[in-house]
């Protein structure tokens, strides 16, 4: 009766260890990561937006590489 109980103990000492620790360094640094990412993307969007129209005029080259893009996959798709 001695060891179950003493293996009740060990095993609530390790549930109530497992379900009360805090945010890790590893949970902290995933969140830094995912905001690091999320500043870069916004940068090269800003980039890439600011670039398409100082150099867009009037014939605008991503508006038209966009457009055979757009293009190319529907000719794919309907098989001409």
């Amino acid at each position: 009766m001695k060891a179950i109980s003493s293996l009740q103990s060990i095993s609530q000492r390790l549930a109530v260890r497992l379900f009360t620790r805090g945010n890790s360094s590893a949970d902290r640094q995933r969140g830094a990561s995912a905001l690091e990412y999320i500043v870069l993307a916004a940068a090269i969007i800003i980039i890439v937006g600011v670039l398409a129209t100082v150099f867009g005029g009037d014939s605008n080259p991503l508006s038209d590489a966009f457009s055979d893009l757009f293009q190319s996959a529907k000719d794919a798709g309907t098989g001409t």
